[in-house]
């Protein structure tokens, strides 16, 4: 004999479905912009074979947020996105033979069109979130973001 089909049973479980369903929650208190100062470069090719170029300096703002998915029990998972980044860089070309600066030209960090790699982070409760340092590689256009590590702090 087959069992009978219990609706209540099922119209519980499609209850409790509804109920945990997940939603986002982003809201601009939880929009920074931080000054990042001398940010890591790599590959960077100058448009000349005369000179070596190096980057030395950089003066960075970057934009970032936190969003949540949220259901009715709790924080399901939370994730930071990156809006963007302004301000310079300095390139210096140097002599090859000297190494003696011979030009220095400030560029603006946001001629690029960067794609954004965030380092899986962990919120630890009354702990600090904040960028560490930004990574740029110009071969591949993308920029790493680095948190601090609060449980080392």
């Amino acid at each position: 004999m087959e069992k009978p089909i219990d609706i209540k049973k099922i119209i519980n479980e499609e209850i409790q479905n509804i109920l945990n369903e997940s939603y986002v929650l982003e809201d601009d208190n939880f929009k920074f912009r931080q000054q990042i100062t001398n940010s890591y470069f790599s590959n960077y090719e100058g448009f000349t074979t005369d000179f070596d170029s190096d980057i030395l300096e950089s003066n960075i703002i970057i934009s970032w947020r936190v969003g949540f998915w949220l259901n009715q029990s709790g924080i399901e998972h939370y994730y930071i996105d990156v809006d963007g980044v302004e301000g310079t860089y300095t390139i210096q070309l140097l002599n090859k033979q000297t190494d003696k600066v011979e030009q220095e030209t400030e560029k603006n960090i946001a001629e690029i069109d960067w794609k954004f790699v965030v380092e899986d982070e962990t919120l630890y409760l009354k702990k600090s979130l904040y960028v560490s340092t930004l990574e740029f590689d110009f071969k591949t256009n993308v920029c790493k973001v680095v948190f601090y590590d609060a449980e080392n702090y």
